[in-house]
């Protein structure tokens, strides 16, 4: 990548030099989220390039490893938000080659047989499912058309680096890292500290808060997960595959199983939708509540540091993959 690692953004470089030095973008909905990734990034860059005066979006710029990064927070949440910022955000940054939609989503519980998801794990996926497509009838919503490729198809580095991460060996280092640097970030505040065991609370799916007269402090009524009975802090996974994505925020176990069983989802969030319209992109999302009508707020700040920390991780093993490569057709 040349000397990216050294490069500043402002008057002395000149600025159109510093525009097209940005390979990858990262995209949060809220400010938490912004914060968090801020937080994780290995140096914060004095000032941000001057941007395209029809843009209109939030910018920091800073550097993960030896690539530059955008960072953009978009001014409310959901898909038409997320696609206006990343309209403006090819205007400003030309060579953006991908982007990251980083932050915050509902997880679901069990998105495979024998997998368990719990509270500050992160969602990794380069499709996105737009269930709010479809027709509504008196009796139900009939959904149409399929889960659909977020990644541009000449991407074929980053998608090789996804399904690397499936094999098991490198799943367990992506783990190790993505741990030591949830720790790194959870010593710079405490807002981005693991809650607690006792603060991650599942509800069955037939469980609803509008339709049972039982306290939702009921011990007896939880499902029980196995990767919680090991530990005070369990480590967080990386759960790669689909994801649900609308302006409806998913409130429901039941309408959230019964589209994660068919479309085999990992999680639903309200902004990849609308990014992917515009740019190549990836979603890295943490888990900070089931989809259900328990939702609270309790996890947000943790999730948040997950899913970027997460997307540090990611970003390491592509400049370790770069490397290889590199070295491998210098020796050939």
């Amino acid at each position: 990548m040349d000397d990216q690692a050294g490069v500043r953004a402002g008057p002395s470089t000149g600025y159109a030099v510093e525009l097209d030095r940005f390979e990858f973008a990262i995209i949060c909905a809220l400010p938490r989220e912004f914060d968090a990734v801020e937080v994780s990034l290995d140096e914060i860059y004095d000032q941000t390039p001057v941007q395209n005066v029809n843009d209109s979006n939030f910018y920091k710029t800073g550097r993960i490893g030896p690539f530059n990064i955008v960072l953009a927070c978009l001014p409310e949440m959901g898909k038409e938000s997320a696609a206006s910022a990343a309209s403006s955000l090819q205007i400003s940054f030309p060579s953006i080659s991908l982007t990251l939609v980083v932050g915050i989503c509902g997880g679901v519980p069990f998105p495979a047989p024998g997998t368990e998801l719990i509270l500050g794990d992160v969602v990794m996926s380069h499709q996105v499912l737009k269930f709010d497509f479809g027709r509504q009838y008196p009796d139900r919503f009939e959904q149409r058309g399929g889960v659909q490729d977020t990644l541009d198809r000449s991407n074929r580095s980053i998608r090789s680096l996804i399904s690397g991460l499936q094999i098991n060996s490198s799943r367990v280092e992506f783990q190790e890292m993505h741990t030591r640097y949830l720790q790194d970030v959870g010593e710079k505040g405490s807002i981005w500290q693991y809650p607690g065991v006792d603060q991650d609370r599942l509800f069955p799916s037939s469980f609803d808060l509008k339709d049972t007269s039982k306290s939702t402090d009921s011990e007896e009524d939880l499902v029980e997960r196995h990767r919680l009975t090991g530990g005070d802090n369990p480590k967080p996974r990386l759960h790669c595959g689909p994801i649900g994505s609308t302006d409806t925020v998913m409130k429901s176990a039941k309408h959230r199983d019964d589209l994660a069983q068919g479309s085999q989802l990992v999680g639903f969030e309200m902004e990849g939708s609308g990014v992917c319209n515009n740019l190549s992109c990836i979603i890295i999302k943490g888990a900070c509540d089931y989809a259900d009508s328990h939702k609270t707020k309790v996890w947000q700040d943790y999730a948040a540091a997950s899913a970027a920390c997460a997307t540090k991780s990611f970003l390491e093993f592509l400049a370790t993959k770069k490397c290889e490569c590199q070295r491998g057709s210098h020796s050939g």
